[in-house]
């Protein structure tokens, strides 16, 4: 076998292990993002989830709660004040 050719040989795997270091390590950082961007993604669903607890309390309260006219109670209790 020539040296060159041995040499070459040599050159090229050491070329392709680099390569594959590299992507290696971009392989690595992307399923570190994957990681981050799902927890993140599982606490905004939770936030989402809240929200949509809070709105729905908050609309069910206020149209859903008419008292009738007997219970009715006018905000201005003082003379000087007239009710509406």
């Amino acid at each position: 076998m020539d040296v060159d050719t041995v040499l070459a040989s040599v050159q090229e795997r050491d070329k392709w292990r680099r390569r594959l270091e590299v992507l290696q390590s971009a392989l690595a950082e992307v399923r570190e993002r994957e990681v981050k961007v799902t927890a993140r993604l599982r606490r905004l669903k939770q936030e989402l989830a809240r929200v949509q607890e809070l709105a729905e309390a908050v609309s069910g309260g206020v149209t859903g709660r008419v008292l009738p006219p007997s219970q009715r109670l006018h905000a201005a209790t003082s003379p000087n004040i007239p009710a509406r």
